[in-house]
């Protein structure tokens, strides 16, 4: 896809505010922008979209999982210009009293207000409730709506994109426009993309998809997301092949194959830059299908101000436009590979085994005559 029309794409995206279990505005324009592409979806029995590209005799199928929420906060008492929220998912710790949240969605529509107070969570440094303090005059949300932080929704300078939610709108966009190029091509594949709700909150629309069955056992699972920046990983750098995140390391095989895709592009005539890490930064659905016996991978794009966290308050968060069209690049290199059958740790394997001939006969000890044994063999 061209770049005009990822960031076009991604755009529309950014445009819908989201939270765990109200995603419906984010995929409503996620669904306007997949009929554009003709590219067919469905919805599952939990509200998960899912898409598949598939043509020919593929070898092997692969799913990318990238999920449409952000943390936010979620109305449980009003009371006058007060509201009390608890946090869905990870919110900024530092400088979040006196921040600018909107209510989007609410029967009298788009209220404004600043949080007065916070009170964090008695373990793990996380924010537990909220009050916020709406103008005195109009509506009031009411139990159950939701509020998000009033930051600008998309802005991008050079090849730096500021958005309200790049995780992982920036991921879902990523898989879109993969799908949206392989679609177009004639080599045999099987790629889905599976787009996930309620994930900040614990992979709740992952785990549904998981436990639902609808992906066979053997499709390798890639998680596409932003992941916050960690030692030598830099902005810019290109995408990065995950092997694992704050729960452990990811499946060989699968890593294997994600790796494979990024060095060939590597070595051609794309001459993509990519990086290699665990991003330990946070757990990421691949790790929600790990434990279903999926063989999982993760791609990431490195992530500024992680979850709006940014170095003195709340702000957008920040990533490379440069990263982010090389994951879709790598997405679709991943998926061709998959649907060829190339199992790159076999390859490895069999490299290792023939660079390693010479020397390890030379760790083989010469054969007694006498006694048949190695020699200096002890009884």
């Amino acid at each position: 896809m061209k770049r005009d029309a990822l960031v076009a794409g991604l755009k529309r995206l950014c445009a819908a505010e989201t939270a765990p279990y109200s995603e419906i505005t984010v995929r409503t324009a996620l669904h306007a922008w997949l009929d554009s592409l003709s590219l067919a979806h469905e919805l599952d029995p939990h509200g998960n979209t899912l898409v598949r590209v598939r043509r020919g005799l593929p070898r092997r199928q692969v799913g990318f999982v990238a999920h449409l929420d952000h943390p936010a906060l979620r109305v449980t008492a009003v009371k006058g210009v007060q509201v009390t929220c608890r946090a869905q998912g990870s919110l900024p710790a530092i400088g979040l009293r006196n921040a600018s949240v909107v209510f989007p969605q609410t029967a009298t529509g788009r209220i404004k207000g600043e949080i007065a107070a916070v009170k964090m969570a008695s373990t793990g440094g996380r924010v537990d409730t909220v009050v916020i303090k709406v103008p005195a005059r109009g509506g009031v949300p009411a139990v159950d709506d939701f509020a998000v932080l009033d930051l600008p929704g998309f802005s991008l300078k050079g090849q730096h994109l500021r958005l309200r939610v790049a995780d992982d709108l920036a991921g879902v966009a990523a898989i879109v426009a993969a799908l949206a190029d392989l679609a177009k091509g004639s080599a045999a594949i099987d790629a889905w993309a599976i787009f996930t709700r309620a994930e900040e909150v614990g992979f709740h629309g992952a785990l549904s998809v998981a436990l639902d069955g609808r992906l066979p056992r053997d499709m390798t699972v890639v998680s596409v997301e932003c992941s916050k920046v960690v030692g030598d990983i830099e902005l810019g750098a290109g995408p990065v092949v995950r092997l694992g995140d704050r729960a452990g390391p990811f499946d060989p095989r699968a890593c294997a194959l994600v790796s494979g895709a990024a060095r060939t592009l590597a070595e051609g005539k794309t001459k993509l830059e990519f990086q290699t890490a665990m991003m330990t930064g946070g757990t990421c659905e691949a790790t929600a299908f790990g434990v279903f016996g999926y063989a999982t991978a993760g791609i990431a794009l490195p992530l500024l101000s992680y979850h709006n966290q940014g170095p003195r308050g709340v702000a957008p968060e920040e990533i490379d436009l440069r990263d982010l069209e090389g994951a879709a690049t790598l997405i679709a290199a991943v998926a061709l590979r998959s649907g060829a059958g190339i199992e790159d740790l076999d390859l490895m394997r069999n490299d290792l085994i023939r660079a390693s001939e010479e020397g390890r006969e030379l760790l083989a000890l010469p054969i007694n005559a006498n006694t048949g044994y190695p020699v200096g063999a002890r009884f």
